[in-house]
């Protein structure tokens, strides 16, 4: 296989070479054991073609994949290009292998270049993490090995757990597990959470988990299980009875959803609670390990329920309102799942082969930590009082939309000989231009931009 054209200076050092650059795809496909044999296929190119080339808002067929390879290889070499059966045949385990290389990759780039910091209550933190999980549906004929969890008919699902970093506002960790791996198995604390606020979902609610991040000097704010019944040993602030006061008082302690329904409903209770994280073994000896947490409930008035959230944060230095705003970027990954589904069509292949599956996911995983390091160094480029315009979910879809844009440049950039520095400064322009022209007022859901 030869190489592609050579490039003139001036085309160096985009933002393109540095995070796709054509030699280092193409040593990695090598050491995966993507590529044994330089033939008539191009892992460079077909990469190129799976982060950007799958059509958006749509239902993209392999054929449409197969016809874009083939109008972006222009290499001379071959009078014929490769067969749709031999391309078909390297959507194998190896291309999920080089994918899933390529995707550790970018986000680990993306983590070490990133120029962020937290403001605000989150700035006393080294960094906050928050883990969600989303579910993508596949072919009824993966059913048996990829079996539903929730659905009484033979579906099929595979589940992304992902850790998103606020300070990064990229994907720390991805990984892809069948849709009946219960999410708090994904769980792993350990000394790299110190100064580290980690906020879950109840789907990763454990008590055992909160307090492994507790001993590791980490942090943590979860929304309370309705079915949990700790004891209220203390009431940091929010008025109650006398009665119910002598009772705390005297070690008499109710369990929280007793307490909730003594007090009135409005305002805010800040509370200190008893939760067992470990029950008796009575054939061992063990002792229970009874361990106490911050407890904060807001009365939502609309609703008429309470929101309780239970922390280890220490109630002279966040008081409830703040507990309140840092649980709200939990929101930040809700977002990430819905872009990724919403702009870059993920789970629109309802693909009956499990490798054509994982490859699918992976190549629009890469493509959104790609579009959030662009979104990070376009940040960079704008004055500090203009970035709240570009919020990340019109970002994602203009993004999604100029996808094409990049093949051409990309394209450009191996076989053509016009300028192609001028073609990026004027992508650059565009995308800032419409992410600019299509603000809104920010939503709930924008406020969280970290630069």
């Amino acid at each position: 296989m030869e190489n592609p054209p050579s490039k003139n200076p001036e085309h160096l050092g985009t933002w393109q070479d540095k995070l796709l650059p054509y030699d280092f795809l193409l040593e990695k496909s090598r050491e995966t054991g993507f590529v044994k044999r330089f033939r008539k296929l191009n892992p460079v190119y077909l990469s190129y073609i799976l982060i950007f080339g799958v059509s958006s808002h749509g239902r993209p067929t392999f054929e449409e994949i197969y016809r874009k390879y083939i109008d972006f290889d222009s290499n001379p070499k071959f009078l014929k290009s490769i067969t749709i059966q031999s391309f078909k045949k390297r959507f194998n385990q190896d291309m999920v292998n080089f994918l899933s290389f390529l995707l550790e990759h970018f986000i680990n780039e993306m983590i070490l270049e990133c120029p962020a910091q937290l403001k605000n209550q989150a700035k006393r933190f080294k960094d906050i993490l928050i883990q969600d999980s989303s579910i993508i549906r596949l072919s009824q004929k993966l059913s048996g090995d990829y079996p539903a969890a929730r659905s009484r008919d033979n579906a099929a699902g595979l589940k992304i757990h992902a850790v998103l970093s606020a300070r990064a506002h990229s994907v720390k960790t991805i990984e892809i597990t069948g849709e009946r791996v219960h999410d708090s198995k994904m769980l792993r604390i350990g000394r790299e959470v110190k100064d580290v606020l980690i906020i879950n979902d109840l789907g990763y609610y454990s008590l055992k988990t909160f307090s492994r991040i507790n001993h590791y000097r980490g942090f943590f704010v979860s929304r309370v299980k309705t079915n949990a019944k700790p004891e209220v040993v203390s009431v940091v602030s929010g008025q109650i009875s006398k009665k119910l006061k002598k009772s705390i008082d005297d070690k008499n302690y109710p369990n929280l959803s007793s307490f909730l329904e003594h007090v009135p409903k409005k305002g805010i209770y800040d509370l200190v609670c008893s939760f067992e994280i470990e029950k008796a073994q009575n054939r061992t000896n063990k002792i229970p390990i009874i361990e106490d947490y911050r407890v904060v409930c807001f009365w939502n008035e609309k609703r008429s329920t309470w929101h309780v959230y239970m922390t280890n944060l220490p109630a002279d230095k966040f008081n409830p309102d703040e507990i309140y705003e840092l649980y709200k970027y939990r929101w930040i990954i809700e977002l990430l799942f819905k872009e990724l589904k919403s702009d870059y069509g993920l789970g629109n292949l309802l693909l009956g082969n499990s490798p054509l599956a994982y490859i699918h996911i992976y190549s629009m995983l890469i493509r959104l930590i790609i579009s959030r390091n662009l979104y990070s160094w376009i940040l960079t480029k704008i004055e500090p009082d203009e970035r709240e315009k570009y919020g990340p979910m019109l970002w994602s879809k203009v993004f999604a939309e100029k996808s094409n844009e990049f093949l051409s440049i990309l394209h450009q950039n191996l076989f053509g000989n016009k300028d192609v520095l001028e073609r990026w400064n004027w992508l650059e322009k565009s995308l800032r231009h419409l992410a600019k022209s299509r603000h809104e007022k920010p939503r709930f859901s924008q406020r969280f931009t970290v630069f």
